[in-house]
């Protein structure tokens, strides 16, 4: 006879996910009995071999998106000390302005804005077109607006000047940081993970050990953070999701039910 670690090999399942299972299993099957008198041996159910495939994976692919989840915010926690805050000079309460981003190329809470090189440079050649003076106007104070007006220009190309150098060492520390790629890698094993899980959900249980592998995905699928969780529209399954917890309970009734 088989031991429970054959008898996991032969299922393909990892040999602590195939014992929990099996008594998890073996706890439904006794409460049933309990509740009813035994029947005639009928065609025993059998469980859909696809669900059983997906539960054996679901175990990897929750771990690999969070250690992903965990590289991402190892990195964060590392360079956000070098992250560069806006120099004071370019800062601008005006619509129109650059919004400053953090090191994940993401809006902070409190909105930062900013001129950029180039806005500096646009306005600065805005003032420098020449203005229609009033009738009258006394050469001095045309004298004196055209020094205003050159002053400006120095100033906004200075500035521009901060605004680039500002500019670039964000994008030098974006790339020295890893995050770029560390946040690609997080979102695919996050995308894989969750079409797994809804890969799982679709398919209809004939066994205890079928609920019992879309519990277990479930109870993975609860460390994806919510605004994550159907991120991506083109996955169609996730249009469900907010009946996943239902269609279990009713799979885990209609089992019973059957056995009884």
């Amino acid at each position: 006879m088989l031991n429970a670690t054959a008898r996991a090999a032969a299922t393909g399942l990892p040999a602590a996910i195939f014992n929990r299972r099996r008594i998890l299993v073996g706890l439904a099957a006794a409460s049933t009995a309990a509740a009813a008198p035994v029947a005639v041996a009928t065609s025993a159910p059998t469980e859909d071999v696809t669900l059983l495939r997906l539960g054996a994976e679901t175990s990897a692919l929750a771990a690999a998106y969070r250690e992903a989840e965990a590289a991402r915010a190892a990195i964060v926690a590392e360079w956000v000390p070098q992250w560069p805050s806006v120099p004071e000079q370019i800062r601008t309460r005006a619509d129109g302005a650059e919004v400053a981003y953090d090191l994940e190329g993401l809006w902070p809470d409190e909105f930062i804005k900013y001129w950029t090189a180039g806005q500096l440079r646009q306005r600065a050649a805005e003032y420098r077109i020449p203005r229609q003076f009033r009738k009258g106007t006394s050469p001095a104070t045309i004298v004196k607006n055209a020094a205003w007006m050159e002053k400006f220009a120095k100033e906004a190309e200075a500035n521009a000047v901060v605004s680039e150098l500002y500019c670039a060492e964000r994008a030098r520390v974006r790339e020295a940081s890893g995050i770029i790629a560390a946040r690609a890698k997080e979102s695919a094993a996050r995308l894989a993970f969750v079409s797994h899980v809804a890969s799982i959900m679709e398919i209809k249980p004939g066994t205890m050990a079928g609920v019992i592998v879309q519990a277990e995905a479930l109870e993975a699928f609860s460390a994806v953070p919510p605004l994550q969780r159907s991120g991506d529209f083109s996955l169609k399954a996730l249009e469900n999701l907010p009946a996943w917890g239902e269609r279990l309970a009713a799979s885990i009734l209609r089992i019973a039910s059957d056995a009884a």
